[in-house]
């Protein structure tokens, strides 16, 4: 079973960088035509900006990128404790490299890292209870998907751990692979649902983990990205455990670049694993409020 869905995996991967390469050339012959008769065909007519399209897909977006959320948050249930989170992805070719001239969709090749701490601020000692460390390797593209097709693709490896010995000790790989619907509503509103499914290749560490996790992360984008934002993880696992995350944020300032600038951030966790040390473990009902600098 677990062959068939390494084999679904790449098989999908493989057809969708094919997919972003046939469209990329396309992409860019059009342009090219388009350029020409731009030239020759000034138009007065003002260039209408996809919000969903600048949160998918940047405009000019550099070599090192946000990844994930970063913010700092304080608060939690009975002690107090931190929660925070950096992360970054790093484009590994250049879109004007030989590489990409030989195949477009080697464009998409990224590495990721996410680290995400929970700091017990209660203890005298103030201590960190546990660190979670992801890097990855993924491919994303732009699928110019319509109807039910999604817009983007990722999927890659990735390697979670916590860095610690003995008992204490947690680690997991997964194959992932993570499609982007996504739709603009209404007041640059947009909405989009972002499934996380994947597979588990080692867990000798927490052998039962799928039963807290499940098998898909199920994520949720809304709001105004120059304003009030709303976004959600779910997990449910094969023995009927659960966790959700809920963050809330509002801005402080003007945005910098995408999804990046100052936001007040109020954060719910409820369930099981806010870490992966505690992943078997109740956490219950945590509250807490902060500040993020990307959402």
């Amino acid at each position: 079973m677990k062959f068939m869905v390494f084999k679904m995996i790449g098989f999908l991967l493989i057809y969708s960088m094919a997919l972003y390469s046939a469209k990329a050339m396309s992409a860019r012959s059009n342009q090219a035509w388009n350029s020409i008769d731009a030239n020759n065909h000034a138009s007065s007519k003002p260039v209408k900006v996809d919000v969903l399209d600048s949160v998918l897909f940047p405009e000019n977006e550099p070599t090192l990128s946000v990844n994930e959320p970063m913010y700092f948050v304080v608060g939690g249930s009975g002690s107090t404790t931190a929660h925070f989170q950096f992360s970054f992805k790093y484009r590994i070719f250049d879109p004007d490299s030989t590489p990409v001239d030989w195949f477009q969709a080697l464009y998409g090749l990224q590495f990721g890292y996410t680290q995400t701490s929970i700091w017990d601020l209660s203890d005298d000692s103030a201590p960190f209870y546990d660190t979670s460390y992801r890097p990855s390797f993924f491919w994303q593209g732009n699928l110019y998907g319509k109807g039910l097709m999604p817009k983007l693709l990722r999927g890659g490896f990735e390697h979670e751990s916590n860095g610690k010995d003995g008992d204490a000790s947690r680690s997991i790989n997964t194959l992932f692979l993570m499609p982007f619907w996504g739709t603009d509503v209404s007041n640059n509103r947009t909405l989009i649902v972002a499934p996380k499914f994947y597979v588990y290749l080692e867990k000798s560490d927490n052998e039962d983990i799928q039963q807290y996790r499940g098998y898909v992360d199920w994520n949720v984008r809304f709001g105004n990205e120059s304003g009030r934002l709303l976004t959600m993880r779910l997990r449910y696992g094969t023995a009927h455990r659960s966790s959700t995350q809920i963050d809330f944020s509002y801005p402080l300032r003007k945005p910098l670049f995408n999804r990046t600038g100052g936001f007040v951030s109020f954060q719910i966790f409820r369930g099981y694993g806010e870490s992966i040390l505690d992943y078997d473990k109740d956490n219950g009902t945590q509250l807490r409020i902060g500040f993020s600098m990307v959402r």
